[in-house]
């Protein structure tokens, strides 16, 4: 059975996460903006790589549950139930990250891209620096030759928790606006020795507030 398939445990951390983002998650007002024709719910065997800073992950992983993205996560115990609660939302998982498992984690987001399938991750995770992207999006996409698309999320209100990444949890009945941005082509970056650093610039600032 593939890494990404295997039954990930749910503790008591990680179903307090995923019953609050139901509870808060069905009162949110979602909207859309940006390339709209790049919507995640109709990229069925459109491989594409979406990539957006970890203080997003909520409200993305609520809104796109269901739509057989798969995740890059740590193997951290965070991760683990990270990993839970986007298993319960429908995301699959693959394990491991920058710091820890990274050549595995390559092997099997190309993997799953090689099979038509989307992956999302978070340039910045999973410890930080907050905001600022590491090389992995880019060699990635660079590697599989497929396209990164930069999200962002644009709450109305939210809190921000005290964590490196100013965790962000949209507040109820808030408007939260998804802003998915162009494309970022691997084609069109110089196939030299900083091809990963020229797309990390680009993925970097996409992704600027």
């Amino acid at each position: 059975m593939a890494e990404q398939q295997e039954k990930i445990p749910v503790d008591a951390v990680s179903a307090a996460i995923f019953i609050l983002g139901e509870v808060l998650g069905r009162t949110w007002r979602f909207s859309m903006t940006g390339r709209c024709d790049l919507d995640p719910f109709r990229d069925r065997g459109k491989k594409r790589i979406y990539a957006f800073w970890h203080s997003h992950l909520l409200p993305l992983a609520f809104y796109f549950r269901n739509t057989g993205k798969t995740a890059v996560i740590s193997g951290s115990r965070d991760g683990a139930r990270a990993a839970a609660i986007a298993r319960a939302w429908g995301h699959a998982v693959i394990h491991g990250s920058s710091s820890h498992g990274g050549a595995l984690a390559l092997r099997g987001c190309i993997r799953e891209l090689q099979r038509d399938r989307s992956i999302v991750i978070t340039p910045d995770g999973p410890r930080g620096p907050r905001e600022i992207a590491k090389k992995g999006v880019a060699q990635i996409a660079l590697i599989a030759g497929v396209a990164v698309i930069p999200i962002s999320v644009l709450p109305e209100h939210a809190w921000q928790l005290k964590s490196w990444d100013r965790f962000m949890i949209p507040k109820p009945f808030s408007r939260v606006a998804i802003h998915i941005g162009a494309p970022l082509e691997p084609g069109g970056i110089i196939a030299d020795n900083n091809a990963a650093d020229h797309l990390t610039a680009l993925i970097q600032k996409a992704l600027a507030p």
